[in-house]
């Protein structure tokens, strides 16, 4: 008798220590494939961001949540980290139910996370939109603080502010953009509900000399088919100098992706335009790409991506993310990608 009521003792400890403890979800997405591009050897790369990662919750009563996630990007097919350790994200935070989420340390830029959305291709792989090609680009945000609203029948909004880590008055650099320090602020506007989606962005990136990126776009679904549209625009401003050396650039995308039963198919034009002050450069970008996906499983899937981009001399490579200089670029690419 003793022994039980010790044994239902522990039990009964045991079960008010897990309820104690945060829940925590282990996640991740393995992708590696074939791929071919003009003016580069056949490779193996990915067309998703390979990844592992750790996302947790403690309930803290009163509808407030204690919140983190640890998130590590890798590439399957040599086993070597994208950057950082943590490149996907390493933040804690706290959570309401009736005001939202606020997160502090690397997390998603807000831009980059909803005008991907109007991509088909997500900006990953040989379809990616031109927008993957900006210099002012991050996926990630380190030194950020984050908000996120709740959602109001499909509205919502989000912000970030980013602490600059280098002191203004630098020499410029091509090579050292975190040489002109600044502190960088972005807000989001998003109204996300049934088969519309609208987005707006304004960004201006941290260590940038103040330089900005604003977005715009919208998709619309029905039937298994969306359509989606969106534009882009940007000023570099680490070498102007009166004007001169001004780099601006515009982006434009057209989506269109079906999908039914296991069968995804997905196609997008893109045009780019970019233009420096004072040196002669101003030359466009078109892009076409169609990719098909087949599910053979709740989270085992094959693709297949096929892009032809074409260049304007004057700015021949700078769309280009294989690094080559060519006037036109074709890519094909296959693979597997796994989630779990």
């Amino acid at each position: 008798m003793k022994k039980q009521l010790l044994a239902l003792s522990l039990l009964a400890a045991f079960a008010g220590m897990a309820h104690a403890q945060t829940n925590v979800t282990i996640y991740g997405l393995m992708d590696t494939g074939l791929i071919k591009e003009t003016g580069s050897d056949l490779k193996m790369g990915e067309w998703n961001s390979s990844r592992l990662g750790f996302r947790g919750t403690e309930d803290l009563g009163g509808g407030y949540k204690a919140t983190f996630q640890l998130e590590k990007r890798f590439y399957v097919n040599d086993g070597t980290i994208n950057g950082v350790d943590w490149d996907g994200a390493s933040n804690v935070g706290l959570k309401g139910d009736a005001w939202g989420q606020v997160r502090l340390g690397r997390v998603n830029n807000l831009s980059v996370e909803t005008f991907r959305m109007l991509d088909p291709f997500n900006q990953y792989g040989v379809g990616a939109s031109l927008a993957k090609a900006n210099l002012l680009r991050s996926e990630q945000l380190s030194n950020t603080v984050r908000y996120d609203s709740p959602s109001w029948s499909g509205f919502g909004f989000g912000a970030t502010y980013t602490l600059g880590q280098n002191s203004k008055g630098s020499t410029p650099s091509a090579l050292f953009y975190d040489q002109i320090g600044n502190d960088g602020w972005a807000v989001n506007l998003k109204y996300d509900n049934g088969p519309i989606l609208l987005l707006a962005n304004y960004d201006r990136a941290a260590d940038s000399n103040d330089s900005y990126t604003w977005n715009l776009g919208g998709a619309y679904s029905y039937a298994g088919f969306k359509v989606s549209l969106g534009y882009q625009d940007s000023r570099l401003k680490l070498f102007e100098d009166g004007g001169e050396g001004a780099f601006k650039e515009k982006d434009w995308i057209v989506g269109l992706q079906y999908k039914t039963g296991p069968h995804t198919i997905g196609a997008s034009y893109n045009r780019g335009k970019v233009e420096v002050a004072g040196t002669g450069i101003d030359g466009s970008t078109n892009k076409y790409a169609l990719g098909y996906t087949y599910n053979m499983s709740k989270r085992t899937s094959v693709y297949a991506n096929v892009a032809y981009t074409d260049n304007d001399e004057e700015i021949a490579g700078y769309y280009n993310l294989n690094g080559s200089n060519r006037d036109s670029v074709t890519g094909v690419q296959i693979g597997l990608t796994h989630k779990f």
